[in-house]
């Protein structure tokens, strides 16, 4: 029997590994034990969740606010020197509109940023941070191991503080690790691979180059896709259109557009864009018959008084897109229904509305139209507050040269691009085709196939 060791150190990592076919084949081999390291109040509902008996769980160290993780978070982040590092940094301490803190103490944080952004062009810099924080141990994660003595230590984010500490301890301990990027845009604005691992996992021959060049990884590095997407690809976990209707409250008759919200950078646009979409279909600047989904994203749910609010003023429909575990910002998970849930806003809507996030990469994964929204509301923001600024962040620079995306930079166009989308489902389908390769790279639904292989492999 050998053990795998992880950490759930984010909600992604349930979606994107244990609700894929990669922990399913790992499972099924009969001869691999998982050893899942959970945040304290999430225990009891992943041992509900996931009862396999080759899957333990056991407590996860909260070091993540320690102030010595802290620092290093900082330097980390800090030292990124990538234009979209620059411009979260630039946008948050220097620019933002509503800053609450001191101006004086924002321009003294934006200029200790700067200094070490520029001090991220050099290699040398990079590897003295590592360096430094390699020296820095910790016993709890060291009796973990001590404990279970895994023979591979799987690292699922390689952009939180949990994957860099346990990677640092199992390097100590002579362990074998294999690290994953979790996302698009993490070489980008979260990572410097603190802690490089023996292997690396990556979606894309793109992150490939990122974590070369960025990440300065001079290790193996294995492209496996994106197992999450694997049920898009296979289309799964899909219901007849009348049914999925008949559970979100809407009528199938009409078409669906499908607001999903990006996260935090844009809510504040968000909630007057979605003014705007009303007055347009309430005015008839949208032609046809249409109802409107919204999505929030999930790590900003809101909260009931906000579903009741935006239900009541606008009539749009409005679903949980997540299980709620508590109270708490991170007390969120995809349980099953979740899962379900998204892929079926996606495969039954007419239209995708978006303004930054992966929503662009999924709807194109089921050809469907997608809007932009490139425009500040009702307001008319600077550059660094707007939502003018965010395609201008490198992994959406990308998308956006795929020309598969309409972005509405007014309200006229927004009605458009809308009326066009609905009554030309094909326009720049092409483009929504050449992102999908780009961003994705396998679309034959094996991507938790070749994950659970890698992982095989580095046993």
């Amino acid at each position: 029997m050998k053990t795998v060791l992880a950490n759930i150190s984010n909600s992604f990592f349930v979606r994107n590994f244990l609700r894929s076919d990669a922990s399913k084949i790992l499972l099924e081999n009969g001869n691999i034990h998982l050893v899942l390291l959970s945040p304290k109040n999430k225990i009891d509902y992943y041992r509900k969740e996931f009862p396999d008996k080759l899957i333990s769980f056991d407590i996860l160290p909260d070091v993540r606010n320690s102030k010595i993780e802290r620092f290093f978070k900082f330097l980390e982040t800090a030292s990124i020197h990538t234009k979209t590092s620059y411009m979260l940094t630039k946008s948050q301490y220097l620019r933002r509109t509503g800053l609450k803190r001191a101006r004086a103490l924002s321009y003294i944080d934006f200029f200790e940023r700067y200094i070490l952004w520029h001090l991220g062009r050099f290699h040398f810099w990079r590897s003295m941070i590592r360096r430094a924080y390699s020296f820095f141990k910790n016993d709890e994660f060291r009796k973990i191991l001590d404990i279970y003595n895994p023979d591979l230590v799987f690292l699922p984010s390689m952009i939180y503080s949990e994957d860099y500490v346990l990677a640092r301890a199992a390097k100590k301990k002579k362990i074998k690790t294999l690290g994953m990027t979790l996302s698009w845009d993490n070489f980008y604005s979260k990572t410097l691979l603190m802690v490089p691992p023996d292997q690396l996992i990556v979606h894309t021959d793109r992150i490939v180059e990122q974590a070369k060049k960025l990440g300065d990884f001079r290790g193996k590095i294995h492209v496996t896709g994106i197992p999450q997407y694997d049920i898009y690809f296979k289309r799964q976990n899909l219901m007849p259109r009348g049914e999925f209707f008949e559970k979100i409250g809407g009528d199938s008759s009409k078409k669906l557009l499908l607001y999903a919200f990006s996260g935090k950078s844009g809510l504040n646009i968000e909630f007057s864009v979605l003014e705007i979409l009303y007055r347009a279909i309430k005015d008839k600047k949208i032609k046809d018959d249409v109802q409107v989904l919204l999505r929030p994203y999930p790590r900003y749910d809101f909260p009931k008084e906000k579903f009741d609010e935006l239900k009541e003023k606008y009539k749009f429909l409005i679903v949980q897109p997540v299980f709620h575990t508590g109270e708490g910002k991170g007390d969120w998970e995809f349980n099953e229904d979740a899962v379900e849930l998204l892929a079926n806003s996606l495969a039954h809507s007419d239209l995708v509305i978006n303004m930054y996030s992966t929503f662009f990469i999924e709807a194109a994964i089921f050809d469907k139209p997608l809007v932009a929204i490139g425009f500040d509301g009702e307001k008319n923001f600077e550059y660094w507050n707007s939502a003018v600024r965010f395609f201008d962040w490198e992994h959406l620079a990308q998308i956006g040269k795929t020309n598969g995306i309409a972005r509405a930079k007014n309200p006229d166009q927004l009605s458009e691009f809308i009326n066009r989308c609905l009554s030309d489902p094909q326009w720049l389908g092409e483009g929504r085709r050449e992102l999908v390769l780009q961003q994705c790279q396998f679309t034959d639904g094996k991507s938790g196939e070749r994950l659970a292989k890698t992982i095989l492999g580095a046993l």
